[in-house]
């Protein structure tokens, strides 16, 4: 199994590398842009005139100062733009690791070694977990290197920064589950990578409109998008709810993903 986690994270090696100079790059980006931001109170006031549909996709509070570093993050980063690059980045990879390589062929010669389905899948899935943890890293890396130049540490604690960033992780990872368990499944990629986006699409939609439709609050309740929100990790630091609902949704659809790839014939 080892083996299979290694093989599979040496072939998406420049990928990763690629997508890590871009979270550098974006983050370096949004850190040196921060002291044009920062007090300005007439665009705080501009904001808080926003309907709390659009504040909650923003990631803000009703009255929270949208040029306060938190603020300034939460609106930049972590409510949008993080957890964007980390699903596609990790939804792409999980759509690959089964589905993409029986597409191309290559699956075949990989099972014709002495190596079992159960552990070419959960090699696999474990590539892309340690893939994702290690973007997430970069990011937060990068983060903790430029707060204090930026001041982006003003009142607000690099931790929270660090927790909100895994709480972005742990979202994008019950995505990428979700393309692997579809992909696995099913031996297609492009239904992979069009379910997983739909309802990460969906979910972000119903999110922004649950706060003006009341039946779309139950509705929410199920998606890591609200899980993400609801935790609010860059104010209350990392908690069990920033990231163990995630989690363990991601491990019980990668289970059964695996599974049924077991249990399939290859197309």
């Amino acid at each position: 199994m080892i083996a299979v986690f290694g093989h599979a994270v040496t072939r998406r090696r420049l990928s990763f590398l690629m997508w890590s100079i871009g979270m550098v790059l974006m983050v370096g980006l949004l850190a040196v842009a921060f002291p044009a931001f920062n007090d300005n109170s007439e665009l705080d006031s501009t904001i808080a005139k926003l309907p709390p549909s659009v504040l909650r996709l923003l990631g803000l509070a009703p009255g929270a100062a949208f040029t306060s570093p938190a603020g300034y993050l939460e609106s930049n980063l972590f409510a949008n733009v993080l957890p964007v690059m980390l699903l596609v980045f990790a939804v792409g990879f999980a759509a690959w690791t089964i589905a993409g390589d029986e597409a191309a062929g290559t699956l075949e010669l990989l099972l014709a070694n002495p190596v079992s389905r159960w552990k070419v899948g959960i090699g696999r899935f474990a590539a892309v977990t340690v893939t994702l943890a290690g973007l997430s890293g970069v990011c937060a890396a990068t983060l903790a290197a430029l707060a204090v130049p930026a001041g982006l540490d003003d009142g607000l604690p690099i931790g929270h920064m660090m927790a909100a960033t895994t709480s972005a992780g742990a979202m994008a990872f019950v995505f990428a589950a979700i393309a692997f368990a579809v992909g696995a499944g099913t031996g297609s990629r492009p239904a992979a990578l069009a379910v997983a986006s739909a309802i990460a699409v969906a979910g972000f939609v119903i999110e922004g409109l649950a706060e003006q439709v009341e039946p779309l609050r139950q509705v929410r309740r199920f998606s890591p998008w609200h899980w993400m929100f609801h935790a609010d990790p860059i104010h209350h630091g990392l908690t069990l709810g920033s990231w163990l609902p995630a989690v363990a949704t991601a491990v019980v659809l990668a289970a059964a993903g695996t599974i049924a790839f077991v249990r399939r014939d290859l197309r």
